[in-house]
């Protein structure tokens, strides 16, 4: 089992807590964070975050990192952290093993995470600075964090939820002096999701829906307002009636199936049979096969491989789905949607 497996098994329940908008990527509202004051050459360095503020001295060397959403940002930037979270004997995900082994490693040094941050494990790992853009548990971690090494936190209230993925790379990579290769990070993905919408001309003005299948509820994940530039900058748009979800407004329930409907329906079954249907419960459902994306083919599973990397974007994962969920995109829009999936159980019944 994947990380990305466990980490969206474990932190489910804190996910419906914390808003539906971590399960569509992170909020696109909080501001590019100034993470650093201090010198022309940026050090010392004090790194603010909800919970106080840390001084950075000089340029880190060894870094710590406190989920595999730091972990991610670490290896985009070059760096192979001290130590790093593992959730039980869960291995790396796909994109995190090709990027270790192109900087020339195979292994990492970690601590078990499945009690939670493990502080001596860190301390004796002796980190001259612990990433933590997306500590879960940063609220009650960071005292102690903060006795071993400066922290790069999220910032503001909301941070948690509502930074995106390159606001982490940016804010990550000020720490670590390493802010040239974070625009190249940036800026190559930028680029290849221009070159992939270009060659992919039918997805620009499609409309779309995604929605997944919670333990508690079916939620309208691409409510207006939500992180779902993963799909937009490939050229699709929201429907109208995305506008009347929100990020505490985003349950749909089985008599309003029909609410679903656009272009392109996209649902996902990460849960399996602990979701509120299964995908078996759904697609047999009448209510289901008759809204028109369904009826016409143009409904794709979102693959369970995908949910996660689309709930915690990261520079890593981005390009990895770029070159995998792109053609499932492309078969629901010409009407082929359950291609990738075998025969279409709906069409039968």
């Amino acid at each position: 089992m994947t990380r990305s497996v466990l980490r969206r098994l474990t932190a489910a329940a804190a996910a419906l807590v914390v808003s539906t908008s971590l399960l569509a990527g992170c909020g696109a509202s909080a501001d590019t964070p100034s993470s650093s004051t201090g010198t022309a050459a940026g050090y010392p360095m004090t790194l603010t975050s909800p919970y106080g503020e840390t001084t950075l001295e000089a340029k880190p060397e060894r870094v710590a990192v406190v989920s595999s959403v730091d972990l991610d940002i670490a290896l985009a930037l070059g760096v192979v952290p001290v130590i790093s979270p593992q959730y039980g004997d869960a291995e790396l995900d796909p994109w995190e093993t090709e990027a270790l082994e192109e900087l020339g490693e195979t292994t990492l040094k970690t601590y078990d995470s499945t009690d939670g941050v493990d502080y001596e494990a860190i301390a004796v790992a002796e980190p001259d600075v612990i990433l933590a853009t997306s500590g879960w548990t940063l609220d009650a971690d960071y005292e102690q964090l903060s006795k071993i090494a400066p922290i790069v936190s999220y910032t503001g209230e909301d941070g948690l939820s509502a930074m995106t993925w390159e606001q982490r790379t940016e804010s990550a990579a000020a720490a670590l002096g390493r802010s040239d290769q974070a625009k190249d990070v940036i800026d190559g993905i930028a680029a290849d999701f221009a070159t992939t919408a270009a060659a992919n001309p039918e997805l620009a003005g499609t409309t779309f829906t995604y929605a997944v299948i919670h333990p508690e509820q079916i939620t309208y994940i691409s409510y207006e307002g939500s992180d779902v530039t993963f799909f937009t900058k490939l050229g699709l748009t929201l429907p109208e009636r995305a506008s009347d979800f929100g990020a505490t407004s985003a349950a749909v329930s089985r008599e309003n199936l029909d609410l679903l409907d656009a272009d392109i329906l996209l649902m996902g079954y990460p849960f399996g049979d602990e979701g509120l249907l299964t995908r078996s419960d759904l697609e047999k459902d009448a209510l289901f096969r008759q809204i028109p994306a369904v009826a016409a083919g143009r409904y794709a599973v979102i693959d369970d491989a995908f949910a996660s990397p689309l709930a915690y974007p990261t520079p890593l994962t981005e390009p990895w789905l770029l070159e995998r969920l792109v053609p499932v995109l492309v078969d629901a829009v010409a009407g082929n949607g359950e291609k990738r999936h075998g025969a279409s159980p709906y069409r039968d019944l």
